[in-house]
């Protein structure tokens, strides 16, 4: 099987990681970490602090976070080869869009609910790993499984040799063991779990809310279409279909018109070769007289 390596046919998930990365290097030098995460009071109330709601998403605040979202954006990236580039960051932007809205107004319903002790959204774009991660684990099959066999729970050779006289070898001759059955798809979500646990059990919630807003994205149950909304061609590099038409339409005519000067030309070279073949069948006299004549 033909594999693809690195982030070739993946600008979008290289830009994602490039950004997360140096986002968060940047605001450990500046020691702006703590303008990042949202306490909704009193950063919403009563200081009015609304725009850390933009900007919560951009940098992560911890470097095993870093790590672990790294990690996943670039196994996602096969996601975006099957999808195309331009749809995957559709994708990533209606993504957190959503959670720019629907984060911060969670968790100030559940300070409410828990009367303040939940007063904390941490920082990092969480939400969108995990809906990428939704979309990731409906789109893309898994490949092979495996069982880790459990302790205690191996046959002997007898029996192995019993199953296998009896025509259950194989698949079957495993089938009495007792292990757990993984497949190749089990470290990711190993990373996913890791990172959904960290700064338990603030960064729950951002998991959830990504995760349910992967599953509407597939399901096209956001509002507005946002499902069927495409970013521009240009952001990721493409061109436009209006104008690679456009640009079809200008080499059809210059071919046209390359075809139509070269068949005048040829139409003139042709008239004359005949012209002077006529000639040369015409006497020496003749063509003397029809010089003076004009015929």
């Amino acid at each position: 099987m033909v594999t693809t390596s690195g982030f070739t046919h993946a600008p979008v998930s290289r830009f994602l990681i490039l950004c997360s990365v140096g986002a968060s290097i940047l605001t450990s030098i500046l020691d702006i970490k703590h303008l990042l995460a949202i306490k909704p009071s009193p950063h919403l109330w009563p200081y009015l602090q609304l725009s850390r709601a933009l900007t919560f998403q951009l940098s992560y605040t911890s470097s095993t976070e870093l790590l672990f979202s790294t990690a996943l954006l670039y196994h996602f990236r096969v996601l975006e080869r099957v999808w195309g580039s331009r749809k995957y960051a559709s994708f990533v932007a209606v993504a957190f869009a959503l959670n720019v809205l629907v984060l911060p107004g969670l968790t100030v319903l559940l300070k409410t609910a828990s009367f303040g002790v939940y007063n904390y959204l941490p920082a990092g774009p969480v939400a969108v790993v995990f809906a990428a991660l939704s979309a990731w684990a409906d789109e893309v099959p898994r490949l092979y499984r495996y069982k880790i066999v459990l302790a205690g729970g191996t046959e002997t050779e007898a029996e192995t040799t019993a199953r296998s006289s009896q025509g259950a070898a194989g698949a079957g001759g495993a089938g009495g063991t007792n292990g757990v059955v993984l497949s190749d798809k089990s470290t990711t979500y190993v990373l996913a779990a890791q990172l959904a646990l960290s700064q338990f059990p603030y960064q729950l919630l951002p998991a959830a809310v990504g995760w349910t807003v992967g599953s509407a994205w597939m399901g096209e149950l956001l509002p507005a279409g946002l499902a069927r909304w495409r970013v521009p061609a240009w952001v990721v590099g493409e061109t436009s279909p209006r104008k690679e038409r456009g640009q079809y339409e200008g080499l059809r005519r210059r071919l046209e018109e390359e075809g139509s000067s070269a068949d005048g030309m040829r139409n003139v070279s042709d008239n004359a070769h005949d012209t002077h073949t006529q000639d040369e069948r015409r006497g020496f006299g003749r063509q003397v007289l029809g010089y003076f004549t004009g015929s």
